[in-house]
């Protein structure tokens, strides 16, 4: 296997020039494999806890691909937003998340929170929602309407700017400092924003005025993974001219509370994989 040092300059070649000693590569695939797809998930694999950021030189050691095409790879996947280069070394972003995202979105998630759901809007007799983040959207996996009312475009597959929503910002909050930041410093108009989102990291839940529509206040708390990683929000809205902000946090908040643990206890019931 050839390896390349940091400082080697590195040249371009075409893909059907590439010749790698990866491990497995191809091996017990059929006809159809595409080699580069592999090779890019080959190179996702290598960040991990021990080795948040990456070079090209160490990821060709760790693929056993040449250094140019771990580089090629590497910036390929940081157009399309799923590595951050500093000009030193690559990062994960979220986006690399989206996949996992998608999975629970489809599978597991919606399915074991609907009954929570369900209990928790029959409690408040207000909605009830799952939320995930979806670039700087939240996108509603789950609508339980409460007997109240519901906004009527409150459905499932919905979107809503992140940083309106109380579910937003309880997701929001769970980015780290640094990607947070980045996208603070995309939005025209985020005054007062980061001082919520902190209250909201402090607290473990949020509240929003206007959520959804003029007339709702709304209340969201965190769904984690079982290793602890935030995956979702729970949500429910509540009519402001009902109930005021201590009302809301002495006798809703604990129920949305509830409701989240009871979500998590469930997806950790879940078979790994």
């Amino acid at each position: 296997m050839r390896t390349y040092d940091e400082d080697e300059p590195i040249g371009w070649q075409s893909e059907d020039s590439m010749t790698s000693t990866t491990a497995g590569e191809g091996a017990g695939h059929g006809p159809h494999f595409v080699q580069a797809v592999g090779r890019a998930f080959a190179i996702l694999r290598c960040f991990g806890a021990d080795r948040p950021a990456l070079t090209a030189g160490a990821a060709a050691k760790l693929t056993g691909l040449d250094r140019a095409t771990a580089r090629r790879l590497l910036l390929t996947l940081a157009d399309l937003g799923y590595v951050r280069y500093d000009g030193q070394a690559f990062r994960l972003t979220p986006r690399t998340l989206d996949p996992g995202y998608a999975y629970l979105s489809g599978l597991a998630l919606p399915e074991v929170a609907h009954p929570h759901l369900h209990d928790l809007a029959h409690k408040l007799n207000e909605t009830a929602s799952l939320t995930v983040l979806d670039r700087d959207d939240v996108v509603y996996l789950a609508v339980v309407p409460g007997h109240r009312h519901a906004p009527p475009t409150l459905t499932v597959g919905a979107r809503r700017p992140a940083y309106t929503t109380s579910s937003g910002q309880v997701l929001l909050a769970a980015l780290p400092e640094e990607e947070l930041t980045r996208r603070f410093d995309a939005l025209p108009d985020v005054a007062g924003l980061p001082k919520e989102v902190e209250q909201v990291r402090e607290r473990g839940w949020a509240m929003a005025e206007h959520d959804l529509d003029d007339d709702l206040r709304a209340i969201a708390a965190p769904v984690r993974h079982r290793r602890g990683r935030v995956i979702a929000a729970v949500n429910a809205s509540v009519h402001p001219d009902r109930l005021g902000h201590g009302q809301v946090e002495r006798d809703y908040v604990p129920e949305l509370l509830r409701a989240a643990w009871s979500i998590e206890a469930d997806l950790a019931k879940l078979p790994e994989g």
